[in-house]
């Protein structure tokens, strides 16, 4: 069940990537793909960060949409190495995947998943123990 909800989770965050119409979930259209063979990779170099709402709802869906990845992911493999470094290829590849469907995949993009992924792991190792240490707590009381 975990496999499968880390496969889901995946899928969601490649359509969000890579629709042409990155805002089909606020219009209420059906997303869709326009596959573009020969993609620009300067692109992923570009620096045009916005300061609209619409914006920073978007970089806000990568942070905590790879930090559930990442979170997902380690509950299969138990290990926060592996997460972080797996998590980071997929967010990765989801950038340059964008390239190839008329969107604008960002470097800039792969460091907000990075940090949503390493803030997923932070605060999954501290939620464990901080459970551990009161575990400890209520045991000796």
């Amino acid at each position: 069940m975990k496999a499968v909800m880390l496969l889901l989770w995946g899928i969601v965050l490649l359509i969000f990537t890579c629709a042409a119409n990155s805002s089909f979930w606020s219009t209420g259209v059906l997303p869709y793909f326009h596959f573009t063979p020969s993609p620009d990779f300067h692109h992923l170099l570009q620096m045009d960060l916005y300061h609209t709402k619409a914006y920073i709802i978007r970089k806000i869906g990568h942070f905590s949409g790879f930090s559930i990845f990442g979170i997902l992911l380690y509950r299969i493999n138990k290990s926060y190495g592996k997460s972080i470094l797996w998590s980071v290829v997929f967010a990765v590849t989801t950038e340059i995947f964008q390239l190839y469907f008329g969107r604008d995949g960002r470097l800039y993009d792969m460091v907000i998943d990075s940090a949503g992924i390493l803030t997923g792991m932070i605060l999954l190792a501290l939620m464990k123990s901080w459970t551990r240490t009161s575990g400890l707590i209520s045991r000796r009381s």
